[in-house]
């Protein structure tokens, strides 16, 4: 772990993002040749956070279901306005073909080695079309507190500069490429962006380039403690929705949807295996807009969806 550079703060992200420098985000992707793969987390606020209380999860493949293969708990403790860089760990250097090692130059940026076993884990397996996430202890399960593309969806070839408006004919940013994130991110992604454009938030660098991790420049050492708060939003996917419609943010006991007329409708749910969330049958739901009442151990919550 090494300590950041000092920031300006230029511009504010368009994407729906929580409270501007109270929680840790990914400052830096490195999709690699071979299995030159890595990730750097930054601590944006002022006090050390326990990382025993994170994970990475990779979507693979524009997966949507979540399994415990593809997540793997972090460790440690990361101090403020410092980074944690995560490295695949492929550090035998007699493997070859898919085990062929990390070169040194990367091995030596790592504060943590992640995904050794294939048969265990996955998460830092990435190729350019997988989504990202970082996940954090909320009550017995988990919330994502940072999302690199868009969960539930594949890009064919990987996201470019501006997918999927232009068919894929850009830079191809997530593939063979670095990717840093602009000084003006001060927070991560919280709810699935319907679109996942990375030159919003992130500025490309050639394949293999590893000279920056390590360190991050960001607007948050600007900021004064007073400028923070704290809120987590409640999102849902896909929306609109026709037979199900998965919530994340809070751990959902019942659900109640209400129509544009005031009708309401008990809603059937499923917990949703290691996240706090669950999944809502609403097959049944006329289409139309409407609101959402979700309650649970961290009170209630109201957000709108439409129905196919």
């Amino acid at each position: 772990m090494r300590r950041t550079l000092l920031g300006f703060i230029t511009a504010f992200s368009a994407f729906a993002v929580q409270a501007q420098c109270s929680e840790l985000f990914i400052s830096e992707y490195v999709e690699g040749s071979r299995n030159n793969k890595a990730l750097e987390i930054y601590n944006p606020t002022e006090s050390p956070v326990d990382l025993s209380q994170y994970r990475i999860t990779r979507w693979q493949n524009g997966s949507a279901s979540w399994t415990p293969q593809y997540s793997d708990a972090l460790t440690g403790t990361l101090a403020p306005k410092d980074v944690l860089v995560v490295v695949l760990d492929r550090r035998d250097t007699t493997q070859t073909g898919q085990d062929t090692p990390v070169v040194l130059d990367l091995r030596l940026k790592a504060d943590l080695f992640l995904s050794k076993d294939y048969n265990t884990s996955y998460s830092m397996s990435f190729n350019g079309d997988d989504a990202l996430s970082l996940d954090k202890k909320s009550g017995a399960n988990y919330v994502p507190v940072d999302i690199f593309g868009r969960i539930g969806e594949r890009p064919n070839p990987a996201w470019s500069d501006s997918f999927p408006y232009n068919n894929g004919l850009g830079l191809w940013y997530t593939i063979n490429k670095t990717l840093i994130r602009k000084p003006s991110v001060m927070t991560g992604v919280t709810k699935n962006p319907s679109s996942f454009n990375p030159s919003v938030e992130w500025n490309v660098h050639p394949q293999n380039m590893f000279d920056s991790l390590g360190m991050h420049e960001c607007g948050c050492n600007t900021l004064s403690v007073s400028e923070w708060t704290q809120e987590i939003p409640v999102w849902a996917f896909p929306n609109p929705a026709q037979s199900a419609l998965s919530v994340m943010g809070m751990e959902v006991r019942s659900a109640v949807a209400i129509n544009a007329a005031g009708q309401s409708f008990a809603v059937a749910l499923t917990p949703m295996a290691g996240y706090a969330g669950a999944v809502l049958n609403v097959e049944s739901l006329s289409a139309g807009i409407y609101t959402l009442q979700l309650a649970g151990l961290e009170g209630s919550r109201s957000i709108r969806f439409v129905k196919e």
